[in-house]
């Protein structure tokens, strides 16, 4: 006899739960082929042609449970598995994620027949279309109205992903589902319990203090740290307060937008760079950090230091960087660095120093211990990077040197074969407040060499 002291059953939480690890798990994946076919085509907005993927699984959640609600647990779920598994975003993913949730409860809210084809549409659509406005909430407000329309259609590109691949795409695989009996042959949802608006209002409530949170705990200083490998560091404003702002054109999550802010360009000059400095660490004050190349630094003329409010309340986003990685919110510290490298030799067809810069977009990001505490830190697949270099044919090991945590010297040797064949080991660039290092783990945050010095391939 069923037990109806509960609204969800064990069976519904283990199927919110198993949609969710799927969707969290699935959306890395979704996410590398968008930006893939992105550099490709080339054209804003295209990335968006996937937004109904990441949410195909909410909907999902209240097909297959037959209850109201259903979309917003899953999208709870959903968010703290991408959380958890270092997405990139940090806390915003679990912001999207459940405002993703609620607006698919949402959209099947108006209709009689919550099991038809236009509800599961509706709430697809909505739930696609609102990753593009949460992480505008979140971005460096554009600096005229034209930017704001451009964000429409980009929100309409997603609306319509959703309402095929999560709305349409999502009928038919519940209608699969339950001819193999997954779910119980039924026309219909189950009703909308009477207490469901008020669970409903109350999860909005929630989100929107999340959300206010988030925006506060987000905030960067007042005050920009220009220092490394410079002649003399400061603080801006305090100092250099006087350079002109400009307005130029960047693009991010498809959408081409001018922004408002000062040269970063401008801003290293003034401190006087060494000759030698190769990148620039933009660091937030959340710990995130990703690089920018020097030669970018020097010649990008979109690269700008974006304020988000006026006089004692400002902080600073980076904008106009060539990677997205780099467009960094709540900028805390600007670090130029000097050349670092780790070289490549043995039998290898062209020995040499790894580039990070030649593989930033084939990077992901990780939490490891290298000796500093657990932080976040990008990598590339090392087997692709060796194999970058011409592994000659008979080379059949990979001697990786360096130290340990505690200064010692060390030798790691791995199968040649067992790197290639295994993407998630990786070459990781180590952030550190005036330098880069190297080190190679996986993307499980094992650590294999936490501070490399050379490779070897024998």
């Amino acid at each position: 006899m069923k037990d109806s002291r509960y609204y969800f059953s064990t069976r519904d939480l283990l199927m919110l739960a198993a949609l969710a690890a799927l969707g969290g798990v699935t959306s890395t994946y979704v996410n590398a082929i968008g930006d893939f076919i992105q550099s490709i085509v080339g054209v804003a907005g295209t990335t968006q042609w996937a937004a109904g993927l990441h949410v195909l699984w909410l909907v999902l959640a209240v097909g297959l449970t037959r209850k109201a609600g259903s979309g917003t647990v899953a999208g709870i779920l959903k968010g703290a598995v991408e959380l958890l598994t270092g997405n990139s975003h940090g806390l915003l993913v679990l912001l999207v994620d459940i405002i993703a949730g609620i607006l698919v409860d949402v959209g099947f809210l108006p209709f009689r027949k919550k099991d038809s084809t236009p509800a599961y549409c509706l709430a697809g659509g909505l739930a696609a279309a609102s990753n593009v406005f949460v992480f505008q909430l979140f971005a460096s407000l554009p600096a005229d109205i034209i930017a704001y329309g451009a964000l429409v259609i980009v929100g309409l590109v997603a609306f319509g992903s959703g309402v095929l691949f999560a709305g349409l795409l999502g009928r038919v695989l519940v209608n699969a589902l339950r001819r193999a009996g997954v779910v119980k042959d039924s026309t219909t949802l189950e009703k909308t319990p009477k207490l469901y608006p008020a669970f409903l209002v109350v999860a909005i409530l929630l989100t929107i203090g999340f959300t206010v949170f988030l925006r506060h705990s987000l905030a960067g200083p007042p005050t920009i740290l220009i220092n490394g490998a410079v002649a003399s560091e400061y603080a801006y404003p305090d100092e250099n307060g006087d350079i002109e702002s400009i307005t130029a054109e960047g693009t991010l999550r498809d959408t081409t937008t001018r922004y408002e802010g000062i040269p970063i360009r401008e801003l290293v000059e003034r401190a006087g760079p060494q000759s030698t400095a190769s990148l620039v660490l933009i660091k937030a004050s959340d710990g995130y950090a990703f690089f920018i190349d020097m030669d970018e630094v020097e010649t990008s003329e979109s690269l700008l230091l974006a304020p988000q409010g006026k006089g004692e309340d400002a902080t600073y986003n980076v904008v106009g960087a060539e990677n997205s990685k780099a467009w960094i919110r709540s900028v805390a510290e600007i670090t130029v660095v000097a050349p670092s490298a780790v070289d490549v030799a043995g039998k290898v067809d062209s020995p040499g120093p790894y580039d990070q810069n030649a593989w930033q977009y084939e990077m992901d990001a990780t939490r490891l211990d290298v000796g500093q505490g657990v932080r976040k830190y990008q990598g590339a697949p090392l087997g692709m990077v060796l194999d970058s270099f011409g592994l000659q044919t008979d080379a059949t090991t990979v001697a990786i040197a360096g130290r340990d945590t505690s200064g010692a010297e060390m030798i790691e040797r791995l199968p040649l074969a067992e790197i290639t064949a295994n993407d998630d080991i990786r070459i990781f660039s180590i952030v550190g407040d005036d330098a880069i290092t190297f080190a190679v783990a996986t993307l499980d945050s094992q650590v294999i060499v936490p501070d490399v010095t050379r490779i070897d391939v024998e």
